[in-house]
Order: C-alpha cells, then structure tokens, then sequence
C-alpha cells in the first residue's frame, strides 16, 4: 500500500514539472518576438530621429560665408505684378518670363538672398556664395502667390514680398490670410511697403513715421516677425526718411535707384534693378551684370 502511494506521487510530480517546463519555455519565446525598450533601444531611435532631422533641413543651412576685402556689390531686383501685360504697362512681367529669368539665375549659379542674409552681406561684407541676388516683388499682388510662388517653390529660391498695410482687397493685393498663408513659405518673407503708398519724400516726418511705424507694428503682429525692411513707396525718400526708418526698428531701406546695391550708399538707400517684361535670358542677365 505505501509502495503504491509513493509511486502515485512520483508520477504526478513528474507530470507536474513537464508542465512548469512548457509554460516556461513559451513565456521565453514570447518575450523574445517582443520589441526592445531598453535603453539602448530608445537611444538608438533618439539618434535615427535626429539624423532625419538633420537630412530634412535646408542647403541654406550648409552655406560657407566668405569674407571679402573689396566692398561687395550685388542686384536686387524689383518686380511688380507676375501676370500677363496689361496696355504695355511695365509693372506686368508674364509667368513665363518670371520662370525663364529664374531659371536663368539658377543655371547661372546665383543664390537668392532673405532680408538677413542681404543684411549681413552689406554689414559684415561677406557671401554666401560667389554670385548673389535679392529677389524682391513690390505692392503685395494676388498673382505674386498665384504665379511667382509656384516658380520659387520649384526651383527652392527666395524672395521677398513688400505688402501695403491698408491696400489687402483680395482681388489685386493679398489679404491677411492670404499673407498668413503664404508666408509659411520658408522663401517667402513680406516686408513693408508703407501703410498707404504714399510718397514719402514729400510727407513731413510725422507723417512719415506713422507710415513706417504703424505698417511695421501691423506686419510684426500679423506674422510674428521682427519686420526688417521698408520699400519706399515709388522709390521716393528725402534727407529724413532713413532715420526715421532706422528710429521705427528696420534695418534696411529700399529705392527705385537704378544700379547694384552696396553699403556705399548706405543701408537705408539701397539700390535696386528694375525688371520690365520682353526679356530673353541673356538679355536679363545682362541687366545685373557689375
């Protein structure tokens, strides 16, 4: 009777440790299928995070500036309306000029410059490439986003927008919106035209002030920015105005004088080129030729 017994509890100790032994071996294979979160494991995807990072970010930001001995010179060149021309009016330039002169200064090598990049090349007299060229369109148009937008996203190159802060219908100038919207654009940056487009060079400095003042408070709210420029409206200024662009908090000043833009006429009488419609590439380029 006790042989029996202690044969009956060998046997279910047995089936019992073949039990526990399958299970735990499950278990094992199991954990062993499942992802990995050590440590190492989260820093792994930490570094694979920022090296995608860094693979997304803009050439811009590889750029080697070069400092120079001789004062540095380069075209800002003024556009208006990107559309087809209306009566021979000289402020229109078609889409498809606007893409053939764009391509043309890519295929040429030059880079387009944002407001801190002209800033610095003025202030510190140094490039980021050999060839350089500031991309400006005056008065804010609806066609500047509809037709020009789509050729600088194209070929990743700047320029700069200059809204007139009480001129926004939505139906020729951009909105409030509009300016929103476009200027997510990381090659777009909307500077000032003034409040009301007034000639500058006969308003008395009050009036002056309240319209480079009051336009740079409204685009610096609108767009959360620390605007920099003021394009004088038809390019007319006097002895005054520059100061009183510098007193309201901008850094540059544009003009309609035709020529290169260096610090030799100072910061806040910059020079620009005019561009008309009815080029052809070399005879565009030949426009900003020193």
């Amino acid at each position: 009777m006790k042989m029996k017994n202690l044969l009956k509890y060998v046997l279910l100790g047995l089936t019992l440790g073949l039990i526990i032994g399958f299970g735990y071996q499950k278990f094992t294979a199991s954990t062993k299928n499942q992802p990995q979160t050590s440590e190492s494991g989260q820093k792994q995807a930490s570094t694979k995070k920022a090296s995608s990072t860094q693979a997304s970010s803009t050439d811009t930001s590889q750029v080697s500036w070069k400092k120079y001995d001789t004062t540095i010179k380069f075209p800002i060149l003024m556009y208006h309306h990107i559309s087809e021309v209306v009566d021979g009016n000289t402020l229109f330039v078609p889409p498809a000029e606007f893409e053939m002169e764009m391509k043309a200064l890519k295929d040429a090598g030059y880079y387009t410059l944002s407001p801190d990049e002209a800033y610095r090349v003025l202030t510190k007299n140094e490039k980021p490439a050999d060839k350089i060229v500031w991309v400006t369109l005056d008065d804010g148009y609806v066609d500047n986003m509809k037709n020009a937008q789509p050729v600088l996203d194209q070929l990743k190159m700047k320029a700069t927008i200059m809204s007139i802060w009480n001129m926004k219908d939505g139906l020729d100038k951009m909105t409030d919106e509009q300016l929103l919207q476009i200027n997510k654009d990381p090659l777009i940056t909307i500077e000032s035209h003034t409040v009301d487009h007034i000639d500058l060079g006969q308003a008395s400095d009050e009036e002056a002030s309240y319209q480079l003042v009051e336009s740079k408070k409204g685009l610096d709210k609108l767009l959360n920015q620390d605007t920099s420029v003021i394009c004088y409206p038809s390019g007319r200024y006097n002895d005054d105005t520059g100061i009183i662009a510098k007193d309201a908090g901008y850094k540059m000043g544009l003009t309609t004088n035709p020529g290169l833009a260096s610090i030799d006429d100072g910061l806040f009488a910059l020079n620009r080129v005019r561009v008309a419609y009815g080029h052809n590439s070399q005879s565009f380029l030949n426009l900003i030729s020193e």
